[in-house]
This record gives structure tokens, sequence and C-alpha cells, in this order.
């Protein structure tokens, strides 16, 4: 049996609204961004981050209050 990774978010690009990024937790509890940005990183996936990610963790904040 194969599981996907939940989907937390998609998030459109500022300068192309045809693009997509989509942002995932995976089976190994890591998150996951579908931008060059997080891609392209030289750290591991649990040190990586990029703009999508902040954007979401500070709306996630903002919710919780």
């Amino acid at each position: 049996m194969t599981t996907t990774a939940a989907v937390l978010a998609t998030i459109p690009s500022q300068t192309n609204p045809e693009i997509v990024y989509t942002i995932k937790r995976g089976h190994d509890g890591n998150v996951y961004c579908s931008c060059p940005a997080w891609k392209f990183q030289k750290l591991a996936p649990q040190q990586r981050t990029c703009k999508h990610l902040r954007a979401l963790a500070a709306s996630m904040k903002q919710h919780a209050k």
C-alpha cells in the first residue's frame, strides 16, 4: 500500500499566477515546498525554508490567536 504526503497548502506564485507551489508534510515528518528556492538549497530538508513556508507559519500562528 502506498500513501501520499499530506498537502498543507497551495500558494500561487507572486510573479506568475499560473504557477502554484505546494507545501506538503512528507512521510518522514519534514515539510517540503515545491518552489525552486526550497528545492535548490544545499541544506538538509528539515533545515530548509522559503518565503512560502514562512508565510504558512505566520498564517497558522495568526489563526491560532
